[in-house]
């Protein structure tokens, strides 16, 4: 009798629900199973899906760790000493006040660049030097002796690290700062710190940005001492600065005072020497602006002799000329002649004034011409009168200057070789008192320097004063409770995601259809999920017929659609079903599937083939004296092992007793007969399900599949692994097992796939409506 569920479905219903995909994909992979399925090449491509899953996967995880290390951040916070910190604020100018107009400090230069004055006062303000003065100042040996502050235990590990990723250079030259860590190193290494680096781990120097303001702050577990060492430290900074720039003058001071002596002494030294030198070379005119008497009688007869040279030259000139000229007219000698061309030239000079007035034939022009004519002729007859008496007084005038010339000339000589003995004398003179003249200037400039600097040491300023004295913290620094807990919260996450992807990294189970369909190169053709809390009560093997409208039976009859076309001929006639190890829900799958196609039309034949561990029986509450080892052996055929179920058309043959040699039995040409039984037109059974046992440690599996059309391979999800699961694919495969499928078993939420969430798509629809019709 044909008994058909009213929940089978047509075969056009489930064309519309979109799973014809799946089953051509089923069909390519059955055809051309010798080719693995290519990759989609996006292997590298970030799935933003597949790490949301990871998370929400590993929830209880990163939650555990994030509650773990929030926690301790707290109790850490709790156990901390609550720190405070008093801040002072300072004024820092790059030039000071000048009360003076010069300039106090010897040898003292301004700074060129800002920048790097602002940063030298800073490393100032965090000096050895400037907080072994406060310490001593403010008594605090003990207290920094005392093990509130002594340099944590995590010292020698945070040194270490650093120096990790500090580059080796062995040609490099060690910088201060080096050189202070390699300091507090060794010290932390042999278990002492020095004092004053505990003192400036709890200083703090902070610049304002564009300004000359600085705030130097300091951390202390008393607030009272906290504002008292924040004012010292100012303090100490103002006098240590005052201190250094009068130890510069002083050190000026005494600088040119000993220079002062030393030119004092060769002054007086030069001075001997010249005095000296004078007695010895008989020179008595030492006054630098009067010539001696030998230059000025030298100058004075050397201006004679000049004047004589020119007497004599005008002397002999006149001389020839008058010899050689027939008119002694030009002699120049005669006193009436000079008196006559000196009228000539007034008439002269009054002829050419009035010839700018009256025209030359003017009566008046015409006398003055008439009187210049006159005495043209007047000097004349005067010329030639006195050219005799004239030729012999330019005669004389002539001798005379020569003689005259020629007696200076000889005193000019005398009193110059008077004048150069009187110059060798000399020179050793000059250079002696040029000597007492350089030493003078230097005493002199050395002794107004050392009154400057004598007077500035009494008048020193300072660029450096306090804007803001410290005041009493009365809120706490540190420990800061909310950014310690934010951070340990953010650090908790932090390590919780880390970890979860490293565990899910490391753990290889199954935990979606495409980490299935990647390991295997084979399609998943249907996900069975877990059963909800409601219907956890039921067997699980038998939801698809007790709870019909539930997910569980919706995948299964997904799954019983997909392999109606796996193959070119539609469902397969003979089907084993396998698993790769125990607990995976083969059997149960192998009932669920039954049901299914029984649901739809279908006549279907159970066969329990695990001779090992059988449960088919327990399921259906059946006789299991006899079954499936009895036929293999040949004491009974098909029909007599052959049991109805309370499923319509679903009919089980139990395994029957345990034997001791299941491969044997499943090797013997019985079960390929009972195969050939399937494809003859006597069997009534339109689909053969044989329940076999796991592949991986047994043969069982594999003789069966070799024996059977196909081959359905059961995985669980978050219990299958993939390397057994590649395993016992491999095996499968070499024993020529024709494996078709995937089937993935106890799926949560949206594991079967990034699209696919059973949770909703199994359980879609009207289902009161459905569990009244059922």
């Amino acid at each position: 009798m044909t008994h058909r569920n009213i929940y089978s479905e047509p075969e056009e219903l489930q064309h519309n629900r979109g799973l014809v995909p799946v089953q051509q994909r089923a069909l390519v992979t059955t055809q051309f199973d010798n080719h693995p399925r290519q990759d989609d090449g996006n292997d590298d491509e970030i799935d933003l899906r597949e790490l949301w899953s990871v998370i929400k996967r590993r929830k209880g995880t990163i939650l555990l760790i994030f509650m773990v290390v929030s926690l301790l951040s707290l109790l850490v916070t709790l156990s901390m000493t609550p720190i405070y910190r008093a801040a002072v604020t300072l004024e820092i100018n790059t030039e000071e006040q000048r009360v003076l107009d010069y300039d106090v400090e010897a040898g003292s230069q301004r700074p060129v660049d800002n920048k790097d004055f602002y940063q030298t006062q800073y490393e100032i303000l965090k000096s050895r030097n400037l907080a072994d003065r406060v310490i001593n100042k403010a008594g605090l040996e003990s207290r920094l002796k005392g093990e509130e502050l002594k340099a944590p235990f995590y010292t020698d590990t945070l040194h270490s690290i650093k120096n990790w990723f500090k580059p080796a250079s062995n040609d490099a030259a060690p910088d201060e700062t080096n050189t202070e860590d390699s300091e507090v190193t060794m010290a932390s290494k042999r278990g002492t710190v020095p004092l004053s680096q505990l003192f400036l781990n709890n200083v703090t120097v902070s610049p304002v940005k564009n300004s000359k303001i600085v705030t130097v702050q300091y951390d202390d577990a008393d607030p009272e001492m906290a504002a008292l060492i924040a004012n010292s430290l100012a303090e100490n900074f103002i006098q240590m600065n005052l201190e250094r720039r009068s130890n510069s003058t002083e050190y000026a001071r005494k600088f040119l005072e000993e220079q002062l002596a030393q030119t004092k002494s060769k002054l007086e030294e030069s001075e001997g020497n010249l005095v000296q030198y004078a007695k010895d070379k008989s020179i008595y005119n030492t006054s630098s602006d009067k010539a001696s008497l030998v230059a000025q009688k030298l100058q004075g007869l050397s201006e004679a002799l000049t004047e004589a040279e020119k007497n004599r030259i005008a002397a002999e000139s006149d001389f020839k000329q008058a010899q050689s000229s027939k008119s002694l007219g030009r002699v120049q000698g005669s006193a009436v002649i000079q008196q006559l061309k000196t009228t000539k030239a007034k008439l002269q000079g009054d002829y050419q004034e009035k010839l700018q007035i009256y025209k030359p034939d003017y009566p008046l022009m015409q006398q003055l011409r008439e009187q210049i004519g006159e005495l043209d002729q007047e000097i004349r007859r005067e010329s030639s009168l006195e050219n005799t008496t004239a030729s012999s007084a330019l005669q004389s005038d002539y001798l005379a200057a020569k003689q005259k010339e020629t007696q200076l000339s000889a005193e000019v000589e005398k009193y110059k070789a008077e004048l150069l003995n009187s110059q060798d004398k000399s020179i050793g003179y000059n250079t002696l008192q040029r000597e007492v003249e350089t030493n003078r200037q230097l005493y002199e400039g050395l002794l107004q320097r050392v009154k400057q600097v004598n007077v500035a040491g009494l008048a020193n300023t300072n660029n450096i004063s306090i804007v803001d004295s410290a005041l009493v913290p009365y809120a706490v620094q540190k420990p800061n409770v909310r950014l310690n807990l934010a951070l340990g919260a953010v650090l908790g996450l932090f390590l919780g995601m880390v970890i979860a992807f490293m565990l899910e990294f490391l753990d290889d189970r199954i935990k979606s259809s495409e980490d299935l369909e990647k390991a295997l190169s084979m399609p998943v053709l249907g996900v069975a999920p877990t059963p909800g809390k409601e219907i956890k009560q039921h067997n699980y093997a038998l939801l698809t017929v007790e709870k019909p409208t539930s997910a569980v039976a919706e995948a299964f009859r997904s799954l019983r659609t997909n392999l109606m076309f796996a193959t070119r001929d539609g469902a397969p006639k003979v089907l084993n079903v396998t698993s790769t190890d125990a607990s995976e829900g083969k059997t149960s799958t192998t009932i669920n599937l039954a049901t299914a196609f029984a649901q739809a039309g279908k006549r279907v034949l159970l066969i329990d083939a695990d001779l090992r561990k059988p449960t088919l029986h327990k399921h259906f509450k059946l006789d299991n004296s006899k079954g499936l080892s009895h036929y293999l052996i040949g004491q009974e055929n098909l029909e007599g092992i052959t049991q109805a179920s309370f499923i319509p058309e679903v009919y089980v043959v139990t395994s029957g007793p345990i034997t001791p040699n299941p491969v044997e039995l499943l090797s013997s040409e019985r079960l390929a007969e009972l195969v050939a039984f399937a494809n003859s037109p006597e069997c009534t059974f339109d689909i053969i399900m044989l329940d076999s046992p796991p592949v991986l440690g047994l043969a069982d599996a594999l003789v069966i599949g070799n024996r059977t059309h196909t081959t359905l391979l059961v995985a669980a999800w978050n219990q299958s692994r993939k390397r057994p699961i590649q395993a016992a694919f491999q095996r499968l495969r070499q024993a020529r097992n024709n494996v078709i499928g995937v089937v993935m078993t106890k799926a949560k939420g949206n594991t079967g796939g990034a699209y696919y969430n059973y949770d909703y798509y199994y359980s879609y629809g009207d289902k009161k409506a459905l569990d009244t019709k059922a």
